[in-house]
């Protein structure tokens, strides 16, 4: 059985080079059906150089559980994360399920701007059940208070 789900994915290490990397590996794994614009946002809970992110909803057969032990934390350590205490520490690449089956997954959806403003673009095209409009009002109001404008990605 196939199932929507929504990932979210961040580099700040060589973002430009993983960022692309990172949706090429997990194309290869799930079914990519909606990629957002790449957006570069400051860093939260630590310094250092900004991340990129951005959101893909794909489509998969495997459980949250299978998706992330088979396929998202592999992908990060086949990308050279490493993965700390810290779970703010500079990446090369972080990959979270934030919702599945339309469900949301990860309440940071509602805190972070980097989560919700590519989250609220693709929302467009896929919408989930009963979190649209806030998520796309809460995605608004970030970007009034501190702008995000998408990136171009060489090769992506």
């Amino acid at each position: 059985m196939e199932h929507l789900v929504y990932i979210s994915l961040g580099s700040n290490i060589l973002p430009h080079r993983h960022l692309p990397k990172a949706i090429e590996l997990l194309g290869q794994q799930v079914r990519l059906l909606a990629v957002s614009s790449v957006y570069e946002t400051p860093p939260v809970g630590t310094h250092g150089s900004n991340f990129l992110n951005a959101v893909v909803v794909a489509s998969t057969d495997h459980t949250p559980q299978q998706l992330k032990d088979k396929v998202l934390r592999p992908l990060e350590s086949a990308l050279g994360r490493q993965r700390t205490e810290d779970k703010f520490a500079p990446r090369t690449i972080d990959l979270d399920i934030i919702a599945y089956d339309g469900v949301v997954i990860d309440q940071d959806i509602f805190r972070y701007a980097h989560l919700a403003v590519p989250l609220a673009e693709i929302l467009r095209r896929y919408p989930l059940k009963n979190e649209t409009r806030r998520i796309q009002s809460l995605a608004e109001q970030f970007q009034r208070q501190q702008p995000f404008i998408p990136v171009p990605l060489l090769g992506f």
